[in-house]
């Protein structure tokens, strides 16, 4: 509405973003995206298209020559609206994805090292959320159920997963991926607030001809803010008091590691300093506990890595939520020596998981 800029446009909410990072020929990453709350003018439907490439390279700090990489492309497609049924809290989110991964020289990650792979999703969400406030919230509760379904390839292909070789194997990924999460706020005097949370997560095949992936499994334990694992669609999943990625199962027998299943519950006392919009600063202490497991026989949700800490979050508008915790955990990580101990986390952002 070229007729509003006085001096700055007026809009209906859309969203338009370019993110460009890079770190010389190591590293580089390109998003589009561009969102429409309003789509159809009536109802809150929200429609969202969303572009990345990425590449990470192994580079000769000498002369400059690369001798491996990784590619990974994709194009998603999003439609959400809010429901009536069973309550005006609930919403409704559907999407469809391409991803292509293009390996050259990588190593074993994904259980060979040159090759292509293709992933074509769709994933619906339900969630209910009845929060009182985004950024402090003293009462209501959130859930999430959300599930991924790729094509089921080796239903009607007539390709030999037991001595196919891996690139063969893996050139169209395929799976299903189930998600839970769930929290709960409760007031207990003041402003005083109980947070507690439940989060779960399995992804398996379809049948027993084929078998779980390297792609969309989980990494268990940290800050959970994204790291390496990120091109290959992985899930990172918080655990304070041990270091980032650290409870995973060890690795198959192609070198392929993350999960299949994992479970992790919080309990997390919050007090706030400030609740002011323009600086809300609070402070937390928390137990909680959570496993990674490779294959669901070997899934027991009474076997946890437990951590317990405090620490701070502050909230500004020019910087968005940071925070940083101190965790003490409790229990051997897989592969270590001793007990976790001390660890220092920072944070950035909501965090779902």
């Amino acid at each position: 509405k070229f007729d509003k800029w006085r001096p700055l446009p007026v809009g209906d909410g859309q969203k338009l973003s370019i993110r460009m990072q890079a770190n010389g020929r190591r590293f580089q990453s390109y998003t589009f995206s561009f969102s429409e709350p309003w789509l159809g003018g009536r109802k809150p439907n929200n429609f969202g298209v969303n572009y990345s490439y990425s590449v990470q390279r192994s580079v000769n700090t000498i002369t400059n020559e690369v001798f491996g990489s990784l590619k990974v492309q994709g194009i998603t497609l999003s439609l959400g609206r809010r429901i009536k049924w069973p309550d005006d809290y609930f919403t409704l989110s559907n999407s469809i994805s391409y991803l292509n991964y293009d390996l050259f020289n990588f190593g074993q990650t994904l259980g060979f090292d040159t090759g292509v792979s293709n992933n074509i999703n769709f994933n619906t969400t339900l969630a209910r959320n009845s929060i009182d406030n985004p950024m402090f919230p003293r009462s209501g509760f959130f859930i999430l159920l959300s599930l991924a379904l790729t094509p089921p390839y080796s239903l009607w292909n007539d390709l030999a997963f037991e001595t196919a070789p891996p690139e063969d194997r893996y050139r169209w990924v395929e799976y299903h991926k189930w998600m839970f999460d769930a929290k709960f706020y409760t007031k207990l005097l003041g402003n005083l607030v109980l947070e507690t949370r439940a989060h779960m997560g399995y992804i398996g095949s379809y049948n027993s001809r084929s078998e779980v992936g390297p792609f969309e499994r989980f990494f268990v334990g940290g800050d959970g803010l994204t790291g390496q694992n990120f091109l290959l669609g992985n899930d990172i999943i918080g655990l304070r008091g041990y270091e980032n990625n650290s409870i995973v199962p060890p690795a198959d027998e192609n070198g392929i590691q993350g999960g299949t299943v994992y479970n992790k519950f919080v309990m997390e006392l919050r007090y706030p300093l400030s609740l002011n919009p323009s600086a809300t600063i609070y402070v937390t202490s928390f137990l909680e506990a959570g496993n990674n497991w490779s294959e669901t026989n070997n899934f027991n949700p009474y076997d946890l890595y437990r951590s317990a800490g405090f620490g701070a979050r502050i909230f500004m508008p020019a910087f968005g939520l940071l925070g940083v915790d101190w965790g003490y955990g409790f229990d051997v990580p897989p592969g270590g020596l001793g007990i976790s101990g001390p660890q220092f986390h920072f944070s950035i952002g909501q965090q779902l998981r």
